[in-house]
């Protein structure tokens, strides 16, 4: 175990509250520990992991800047109230993934972390942020072979919330749009594609070919244009979407990549888009995806500072994470 959290560069900033502490508005930076604070593992009811890396996007030609977002989503998380169930050391800050030279290397360390993590902590709810979306094939490994040392018979599912289907094929370094092609058909990761749901895309977004492969594999893709014109509705149809998996599978994840909304409400992404999912519906899903019978996860990836306005997609990275660790929406 400490040889692999060598990799992790471990959060200094955690216990640092913004704005002045009250009593009777405690907040979730005071409820925060970091990895050099001996956590305990039944006090931990969260896990905060940061991968630091944009090498993915920039490979694919996004814009630089994601490996920044954890710290800033760290930042607007700790801002958030702190419900009274969440007591001291509450929530494990764990730090950074130190990115490798290779982000095929990255994502083999990310692997290593999660079941780490998982092992040590396994009373908390995991939540992963990037970062490029690449990383989402780092989470969900992780997560497959934690899975297969708890229950070899154990079936993992996927719910990813994005523009992209990010199922491009590749033949050097692995990259941002390449993280579900390679879940689909490498068997380390255990992830069939009746157990996928790419849910938000946008035709625009996605060459007809890469849809055609989701096909292939059988995996289930629900349009942006086809989702329900109001919120709450759109967040029911979400959300009955991972009650399903949850029922029949004994591990699901959540994926989120920031560009699956609108500019509006997100513009400190990668790949910005001018429409998109409707950010109250994955906050409403969020709450409830904690509270499902098996074990879950959540990824948040593609958050970008540098084009960030007044901390927008930050602050929204914060409340899909606090609503899924509280199961308030």
């Amino acid at each position: 175990m400490l040889d692999t959290m060598r990799f992790i560069r471990t959060d200094t900033t955690t216990q640092k509250p913004h704005g002045k502490v009250r009593r009777d508005d405690p907040r979730m930076a005071s409820k925060m520990v970091g990895l050099d604070g001996n956590p305990n593992a039944n006090l931990v009811r969260a896990v905060l992991l940061g991968v630091a890396d944009d090498r993915g996007v920039r490979l694919n030609g996004g814009r630089h800047g994601a490996a920044e977002g954890p710290a800033k989503f760290r930042d607007y998380f700790g801002r958030l109230p702190a419900p009274p169930e969440f007591g001291p050391d509450s929530v494990l800050s764990a730090g950074d993934l130190v990115g490798a030279e290779h982000t095929s290397e990255t994502h083999a360390r990310l692997a290593e972390i999660v079941g780490v993590l998982r092992d040590r902590f396994p009373l908390a709810r995991l939540v992963v942020i990037g970062g490029g979306h690449d990383h989402a094939y780092g989470e969900l490994l992780g997560l497959a072979r934690w899975l297969t040392r708890t229950d070899p018979q154990a079936r993992l599912a996927a719910v990813n919330v994005d523009a992209h289907a990010d199922v491009r094929p590749h033949t050097g370094e692995p990259h941002s749009g390449t993280p579900f092609r390679r879940l689909l058909l490498e068997p380390a990761a255990r992830l069939d594609g009746t157990s996928l749901v790419q849910w938000g895309l946008q035709r625009a977004a996605n060459a007809v070919a890469h849809l055609q492969f989701l096909t292939a594999q059988g995996a289930r893709t629900v349009f942006w244009h086809d989702l329900p014109d109001t919120e709450r509705a759109a967040a029911a149809a979400l959300t009955d979407t991972l009650a399903a998996l949850a029922a029949s599978h004994a591990a699901l994840c959540l994926s989120v990549d920031l560009d699956a909304f609108p500019q509006s409400c997100a513009p400190g992404v990668s790949a910005p888009g001018v429409v998109g999912v409707a950010p109250g519906a994955v906050i409403r899903a969020a709450a409830r995806l904690g509270t499902m019978p098996c074990v879950t996860q959540l990824g948040l990836y593609e958050l970008n500072p540098r084009f960030d306005l007044d901390g927008a997609t930050a602050r929204l990275a914060a409340r899909i994470a606090w609503s899924y660790l509280t199961g308030l929406a």
